[in-house]
């Protein structure tokens, strides 16, 4: 299932090379979320991981000043033990606007 939502992108990584013989190409953005509201004990955001397609979901963002406003492309994956989230696209929309929350 492709999901694309308007999210807050506080950061961004990527990797590419060889670990111990294994060629890796990896990409990760940090995206602010809000708590479940309905929860007493709980209140504002938490910034979440997400693992990208690849490196190149994340390598045009690096010049950017963080946080950003982005367009997040995402598919949902179902697995034999629940469901994994990868990030496809970044579309950066602006500089980043709090989020309101309650």
């Amino acid at each position: 299932m492709h999901v694309t939502v308007k999210s807050i992108v506080k950061g961004a990584g990527y990797f590419v090379g060889s670990v111990e013989g294994t060629d890796h190409d990896t990409g990760q953005v940090f995206i602010e979320e809000p708590f479940d509201q309905s929860k007493e004990t709980y209140k504002g955001f938490r910034t979440v991981e997400y693992k990208c397609l690849d490196s190149t979901v994340v390598k045009p963002l690096m010049h950017l000043p963080f946080p950003i406003t982005a367009s997040v492309e995402m598919e949902i994956l179902a697995t034999k033990r629940g469901q994994v989230i990868l990030v496809k696209s970044i579309k950066p929309l602006d500089t980043a606007q709090p989020l309101k929350n309650g």
